[in-house]
Order: structure tokens, then sequence, then C-alpha cells
């Protein structure tokens, strides 16, 4: 009975650590899903639209019953407003450029206008101007729709026959002149200070990668690299960070050596799976530690409701009741207690930084949050097949995610970009906001 007791752990174990780890590439995890009730919480918002002007009103009069020929009686008018598109016609601009040879150097030159995106002449002088490269790249790097299908779209939508490696070269011409300003918001993160850090899968043609994003409250960075090691964190955050990493429990983490955060959400996602499996005599263990670090939440939560005093009080108090449930665990239990107790202990001083820092969250549901739009474009779109391909990607949908945090248009910044010839850098307050 005690070899096939040890036998049926082995395998539970075995089991649980197969659902958790990344094994098979991009496979979702088959846990149970949390039964929620459909729609939103009383007490929200009417998601109302609101009523347009006008451009022009049309009768729709019926004095008769279409049916029986009848006239009506108690009749009236109601309103009926449709919102619509009109016939979306490209504008084709012929540029008219002088060139010619310095009598003195004896070099070529020839002029350029603002709203040019390309220099090219002669055969490929039938280029595409700055709303058209634009509006694919976002398409492509942050809603995710694959090349083939951009094109179809504007070949259904706006008559314009476009190859996708025309979005292509486009897009690795925006990058270098995006450089500057993707260093600018590198700059922003380094200074930030609350940064959430989290990983997912990637592929570069058949490598394996890893696609990692660092986000602050305005300030997200992408970046894709074979790597998963600490010297990713350490190339994008520098040795000059002072702020605080809210991370979840990769262990390449623990190596970079700044303030960090841990993911309390993480801990109760674990301590709920360990309910199900660890011996009935520890399950009281590992939910006394859910119900403290919800307890915790809850106190931060209410930090403004409570007085200083009371609520540095009741800080402490949490704080003792961790230090106590560390060492009312036995040290005799199971593996899986065990290396829970291990876990937390060795980040102990990491996991209620948030109630001591009104900026640090509990969670790092943030990052994971900013990794959709990654995760989407993978499902969707694939990954990338070439190493330039994934640095246009991570710089671009940086970009353009930022500008979306901030309430601002990529589209603004792009024209800039594209309308300057020499790289320069572009403060993204200097865009205006998308109201």
């Amino acid at each position: 009975m005690e070899a096939e007791n040890g036998r049926l752990r082995r395998d539970l174990e075995s089991t649980s650590r197969e659902q958790s780890r990344q094994a098979n590439r991009f496979r979702r995890r088959n846990l149970k899903k949390r039964r929620k009730k459909p729609g939103r919480k009383p007490g929200h918002p009417a998601a109302v639209r609101p009523t347009p002007q006008p451009d022009r009103i049309i009768d729709v009069p019926l004095s008769q019953c279409p049916a029986c020929a009848a006239p009506l009686y108690d009749c009236d008018t109601v309103t009926q407003f449709q919102t619509d598109l009109p016939p979306i016609v490209p504008i084709v601009t012929q540029f008219n450029i002088q060139t010619g040879y310095c009598s003195c150097c004896h070099g070529y030159f020839q002029g350029r206008h603002p709203e040019q995106t390309s220099d090219a002449i002669g055969v490929a002088g039938n280029t595409f101007g700055p709303v058209i490269l634009t509006m694919g790249a976002e398409l492509k790097h942050r809603l995710g729709v694959p090349y083939r299908k951009i094109c179809d779209f504007f070949a259904t939508y706006y008559d314009l026959q476009i190859c996708p490696a025309t979005f292509v070269r486009a897009e690795q011409r925006l990058t270098d002149k995006a450089m500057p300003t993707y260093d600018l918001l590198l700059d922003a993160l380094r200074r930030a200070h609350v940064v959430h850090a989290d990983e997912t899968g990637w592929r570069i043609g058949r490598l394996n990668a890893w696609l990692w994003v660092f986000s602050s409250k305005d300030t997200t960075i992408y970046v894709i690299r074979h790597s998963r090691g600490s010297d990713v964190p350490e190339d994008i955050l520098g040795n000059d960070f002072d702020g605080y990493l809210i991370v979840d429990g990769l262990k390449i983490y623990d190596v970079f050596e700044v303030a960090k955060g841990r993911c309390n959400a993480h801990l109760l996602r674990r301590c709920k799976e360990l309910v199900e499996t660890v011996p009935t005599a520890e399950q009281k263990h590992v939910q006394a530690l859910s119900d403290l670090i919800q307890k915790a939440i809850q106190l931060a939560q209410r930090r403004d409701e409570l007085s200083s005093a009371v609520y540095t009080r009741r800080v402490q108090h949490i704080e003792d009741a961790l230090d106590a449930w560390l060492d009312r665990v036995p040290l005799d239990g199971s593996r899986e207690l065990d290396r829970l107790v291990t876990h937390v202990a060795s980040h102990r001083g990491e996991w209620l930084v948030f109630l001591h820092d009104a900026e640090v969250p509990p969670t790092n549901n943030h990052a994971e949050q900013m990794l959709r739009p990654a995760v989407i474009t993978r499902k969707v779109g694939g990954c990338n097949k070439t190493l330039l391909g994934a640095v246009v990607h991570g710089v671009l949908a940086s970009l353009m995610v930022t500008c979306k945090r901030q309430g601002r248009r990529f589209l603004d910044l792009a024209k800039r970009l594209w309308q300057t010839e020499e790289t320069q850098a572009i403060p993204l307050n200097t865009l205006p906001v998308n109201t």
C-alpha cells in the first residue's frame, strides 16, 4: 500500500507539472474555467451611442397599410439615424521633382516635398502615402492581421492593389526612422517607479524565441530574443534602474538585483491548485496562506479609508502573520507544501511590497494584459520568419501600444517620421491628444 501510495503521488505530481510547463509551444492550459455571471456588473454606465448630427434628411412616407391598402390612423413620425462611410477614393498626387548636378562637387541631387515618403523615381516611382503605409503597419503589428489579409482588405474597400512585400519593406524603413523615438521610450521606462515584466513563447523561423514585455504606467516595450535569461531584463532596464520590478515566479529574475514585487495572483492560483492535491492535514496551511494574501489585498484597497496609524498597525499585523505562517508549517510535509514554503520564504520581502508603497500593485496583471495583443498576433498572424522582422515587430508594436496608452494616435507619429529626411527622435508628448 505504501509503494502504491508513493507511485500515485509521483503520477499526480508529474501530471501537475505537465499542465503548468510550456513543453508544447503555445498550447492552452487545461485549467478549470471560473464560472462568471455573464454581462456587466450592476450599476455600470449605459453603453449608448451618442446621437449624431445628420448630414442629410430623408422622408419615408407611409399613407396606407402595405398589406390591405387601408388608410392609417393615429399617425406619427419617428426618427432613425444611420451612420455609414462614403465611397473611399484614394488621392493620387504627382510630384514634379526637379533634379540636377552640382557645378562644384558634381554630385546628383533631387528635390523632396514634406509629403513624400520615398525618394524613389523611375520604375519604382509609383509609391504609397503615409496613411496607407501606417494603416498597414498598425493592422499587422497592433491588431495582428496577416499581410495577405491586409492586402485583400485594401483591394476590397479601397480598390488598391498592394503586394505584401510593399508593407514589409515600408515597415523596415519606418523602423529605421523610429529607432531614436524607441530609445526615448527605453529611457522613460528606465526612469519609471514601477515596471511590470513578463514573457511568452515566440518563434523566429524554426528557432524557439521569447517575446518579452516591460511596461510601466504609460510606456510599453516589446522585445523578441532567443534568450529567456536574466540578460534580457538587464539589457532593457539597465544597471541604473532604481524602481520596482513586478514579476511572476520565473527564477531568472532572482539574479537581477533590483527591488522587486512578486505577483500575488500567481501565489493565490498556486494555493488553489495545491488545496486539491496536498494531503488533508496540510490543506489548512495552504488555505491559511491564501486567506492571508487576500486579506492583505483587501487592506491595500482600503488604504484611503483608514488613518495612517490604523493602516500601519494592520500592515504590521499582516507581516507578523506571514512570519508566523512560515514558522507554523511543519518541516516534514509533502513535497508540494515544502516547495511552496521554500518559494514564499525565498522571496519573503517581495510579497507585501504593495502594502508599503501605494504605486506598487499586488499582482502582475498589467504585464499579462500587455501580452494579450502579442498572443493574438501569434495566433492569428503567426510569429516572425527573420530576425529583422522580429526587430521591426518589437519596435513598431512598442510605439503603437505606448501611443494607445497615452491617448495619442500612432498615425500622427508615423506621419512625422515619414516626412523627416534625417532620422530624429520625436517625443510622444509633442503629439496631439486623441479626443
